[in-house]
């Protein structure tokens, strides 16, 4: 990477990373192409939906004071929109996959009416703030290039799958971990997995449940029990899960621009500085999963207090800005941020 001794909250830019990036936008449009017509194009990645939750974001009033910028600078509650979907790609028939299926799942926070101006090109003026987690503390690829060579490999047949899977065994290992069977999605604790910025500090984020919501697996299994257990659970009462911080200490053993990396938490404990709130609902309605469907999340959705980090971060602000226009464009609709506290405005 380079030769010079790292420092703490410092980033190190290679110089292929848009090439890079340009490849998987390629390969990513070409699987959305081949696997959903024009008007049902789904996203190549995290491409089923659970369902999206109209909730609150509700910044703690006890804030350490050097956490104190951006969306966390004095206690608020933020209306927020909060998708949560597997991180797979489609399946060969009818473009997801049952829940059944080991996975890792995906939850996407979307703050609203956030004022300030935003990082993304083009949308500056927006009035939200992303915030991205899933299920495994590592990235599925320490570098770009090697998300890459994995998406080359799934995508190709499964013996390039098999020859790949034997000669990377770090990203084999990351794999196994993180491909599990999951029985209830507000049991899980979710995580950034990769680092962003807290003013000037380095920082990686999990949202963790308050109340643990353990169930067996049913039987029989729904193709969607997943969302069929949160409608369940929110037809009868609010969830809510804390949203921590955990900061760089050590440049070395803590370093951003490796995906693999896992922050110690003996060395740099996560500290609470917010609550998300998922109010007693229904979500399921075809209103709100077809505006769900067709929502937007980035990392780049952010103020400048909240930049993200590292290669896989800078990878992202490239694909995934092209990949939704790509998906809105083929679905013809407008690609828009929500206004206002209502997120399908």
């Amino acid at each position: 990477m380079t030769s010079e001794e790292p420092e703490l909250y410092k980033e190190y830019p290679q110089p292929n990373e848009a090439e890079v990036a340009q490849a998987i936008i390629s390969l990513m449009e070409a699987q959305m192409e081949k696997n959903s017509a024009p008007g049902k194009t789904l996203r190549d990645v995290h491409s089923k939906t659970h369902g999206c939750i109209k909730g609150y974001f509700e910044i703690s009033p006890d804030v350490p004071a050097d956490f104190r910028v951006g969306v966390f600078s004095q206690p608020r509650r933020y209306s927020a929109w909060m998708r949560f979907s597997n991180a797979g790609g489609f399946a060969p028939v009818g473009g997801t996959v049952a829940d059944k299926v080991r996975d890792v799942r995906g939850l996407a926070i979307k703050l609203l009416d956030v004022p300030g101006e935003k990082l993304l090109a083009g949308e500056e003026t927006a009035t939200t703030q992303d915030f991205l987690l899933f299920t495994a503390k590592e990235f599925l690829g320490a570098r770009p290039v090697d998300f890459l060579d994995l998406m080359k490999a799934v995508t190709a047949n499964k013996l390039m799958l098999m020859w790949f899977l034997i000669t990377h065994p770090a990203m084999t290992l990351v794999l196994l971990k993180s491909l599990k069977i999951h029985t209830n999605l507000f049991d899980l604790q979710y995580y950034s997995s990769v680092p962003y910025a807290l003013g000037k500090l380095a920082v990686k984020y999990t949202v963790k449940p308050q109340v643990p919501l353990t169930m067996p697996f049913p039987r029989p299994a729904t193709p969607n029990y997943l969302r069929e257990r949160m409608a369940q659970q929110l037809a009868e009462g609010e969830i809510r899960f804390d949203f921590l911080i955990q900061v760089q200490t050590d440049p070395c053993t803590m370093p951003i621009e490796d995906g693999f990396a896992v922050w110690d938490e003996n060395e740099s404990p996560f500290r609470k500085v917010a609550t998300l709130i998922l109010p007693k609902q229904q979500f399921d309605s075809p209103e709100q999963m077809k505006c769900c469907e067709n929502s937007s999340f980035n990392p780049w959705h952010c103020l400048p207090e909240h930049r993200p980090m590292g290669a896989i971060n800078r990878t992202r602000r490239i694909v995934y800005q092209a990949i939704s226009e790509f998906r809105h464009k083929r679905n013809q609709l407008q690609r828009k941020e929500p206004v206002g506290t209502d997120p399908c405005s």
